[in-house]
């Protein structure tokens, strides 16, 4: 019984945590670490991360952790698809990558963030008819 509630209290916040993302306006900027092109992140509503770089490459994330390190600080762990991983210190917005779930943090320069506009797609049925 205790286990049921305490899964039910966790879906509880983690729906909120993604339902209070949804007003939010998408947010962009750029990272360049050694070891790949010069990277550009999207940070969407509902939790959602895009990573895209040159060469048609394109990796998404749902959600983040939330983490502390030892000496306080708080960092948000983005998990992408590919085993990427982007952490980034909330007080000071430093921002690190771990390639593949490599355990080695390269440190990245960041561009200022800016807000991005969705972009609107048709709406398409099974059959392959756009609603307009």
């Amino acid at each position: 019984m205790t286990r049921t509630i305490a899964a039910g209290c966790l879906l509880a916040i983690t729906s909120f945590a993604a339902w209070s993302d949804a007003g939010s306006p998408n947010r962009q900027f750029q990272i360049t670490c050694d070891g790949r092109p010069t990277m550009t992140v999207t940070k969407a509503r509902y939790g959602l991360t895009t990573l895209k770089w040159p060469g048609d490459h394109f990796q998404v994330a749902a959600g983040h952790k939330r983490s502390q390190l030892e000496g306080g600080a708080k960092v948000s762990i983005i998990l992408f698809r590919n085993g990427d991983q982007m952490i980034v210190n909330k007080s000071n917005d430093e921002t690190f990558f771990s390639f593949d779930g490599v355990g080695t943090l390269v440190p990245c320069s960041r561009s200022a963030e800016r807000e991005n506009q969705a972009v609107q797609l048709p709406r398409t049925d099974a059959a392959g008819k756009v609603d307009s």
